[in-house]
């Protein structure tokens, strides 16, 4: 049906809607608008995306770019506190601890070959001058022979106790332990020593006390600081071995008159090959590796150990297991 037109006019259609009416039209332009719209906000998405991911981009370069020289780097990210900044902070402090566990194992590597070439050149030194002496007699021979023994029993023992913490690196075994009886065994073994440097032994306290331990572990732990509250001793000087129960645990205690321990070096008596300046005069077999091994097995064990002392007033040695 054809609209009616008023006087003088004529309807005809309009060339530019092709024939749409209003509703097409709107229809049409809301189409166009909707995937106009739809585009933008794919590119403020991927925008916004883009910055929010910035931070953990950051890290996956820092990651590929990280290998142990240049484990100094860290993201220092400085957003706002959400999850990102959290992560980025754990991922800084993951690298202090590689830094630090790389630049002690480099560390323990100079100190080991330092101690393992010691020996060593006196050994070969030794047998260069007696090799090049035509004439050497059967004293220089023994005498040779008296420094190879030496050199050859600290090499023994820096192997020994070596081996002893790659054992203690594995997971230890657990079983019940009377620690009066451990105390008596190591006491036993130690007497020979505690003799020749004139040191009377004592043992006291709660005999019974037990506890859940590897023993063999534990053995060498707290015969280390035994020995070393032998060596570093006086004539007529003591040690002794106390142990009881405290709130559940049980606590070992070394007790010495010994020559004592400064304050600064208390701080590293338990790292791998530090030796006192008492070390020369009080412990010529000492390599600095046996306060490290008992601090190591100690804490395997969940446990806690601590000294206290003053130079020249003797040692205590506390164990809390």
């Amino acid at each position: 049906m054809s609209t009616p037109a008023p006087d003088g006019f004529t309807i005809q259609n309009n060339e530019l809607t092709g024939g749409w009416d209003a509703l097409t039209a709107v229809k049409v332009l809301s189409v166009i608008g909707l995937i106009l719209l739809s585009f933008f906000a794919l590119l403020a998405s991927r925008w916004i995306a883009q910055k929010s991911f910035e931070p953990v981009i950051r890290i996956s370069k820092t990651a590929r770019n990280i290998d142990v020289h240049n484990l100094d780097q860290r993201l220092n990210y400085s957003g706002a506190e959400d999850e990102l900044k959290d992560f980025a902070n754990s991922f800084d402090l993951m690298l202090q601890r590689l830094e630090y566990n790389f630049e002690e194992q480099s560390q323990f590597i100079s100190n080991l070959a330092h101690e393992l070439r010691t020996p060593l050149t006196s050994l070969r030194m030794n047998l260069e001058v007696l090799n090049s002496d035509q004439n050497a007699s059967l004293v220089e021979y023994r005498e040779f022979s008296a420094t190879a023994e030496r050199g050859i029993t600290r090499l023994e023992r820096l192997v020994e106790e070596l081996l002893m913490l790659a054992k203690a690196e594995r997971e230890i075994e657990r079983e019940p332990i009377i620690v009066g009886v451990l105390l008596e065994d190591i006491l036993e073994e130690v007497k020979p020593i505690a003799a020749i440097h004139k040191v009377s032994l004592r043992l006291k306290g709660d005999m019974e006390t037990e506890l859940e331990g590897d023993p063999i572990l534990l053995h060498r732990a707290i015969t280390n600081l035994v020995e070393n509250s032998i060596y570093y001793n006086q004539e007529g000087g003591y040690v002794e071995l106390s142990c009881r129960s405290v709130q559940g645990k049980a606590e070992i205690q070394v007790i010495d008159d010994g020559v004592g321990i400064s304050k600064q070096q208390q701080a590293h008596i338990f790292e791998r090959f530090y030796r006192s300046s008492f070390a020369s005069s009080g412990n010529e077999k000492g390599n600095g590796l046996g306060l490290a091994i008992t601090a190591h097995i100690i804490d395997l064990h969940g446990g806690c150990i601590n000294v206290e002392s003053d130079s020249g007033r003797g040692s205590i040695f506390t164990i809390l297991l």
